[in-house]
């Protein structure tokens, strides 16, 4: 088991055990989690695996997504 299928597993458990909580993201995080899924599938099944360090952790589909209503800068607007 390569890390990016690790972090996919970690992601999956921390969304389950929100799941029915007061803090329930609903189904879009996992929709995300289910997109990284596949795209590792079609990887592995395609022999072209990824390091952890080939994974950009910036990239809005690793994420996650934030239920924050602060408003957040972007790259550029530093």
């Amino acid at each position: 088991m390569n890390d990016e299928v690790k972090e996919i597993l970690i992601d999956l458990i921390d969304y389950y055990n929100v799941v029915g909580t007061a803090d329930d993201p609903g189904f879009v995080p996992f929709a995300a989690i289910i997109r990284r899924a596949s795209k590792a599938l079609e990887r592995a099944a395609n022999n072209s695996y990824l390091n952890s360090g080939d994974v950009d952790p910036y990239a809005m589909d690793v994420v996650g997504f934030c239920t924050n209503t602060t408003e957040i800068k972007r790259e550029e607007e530093w």
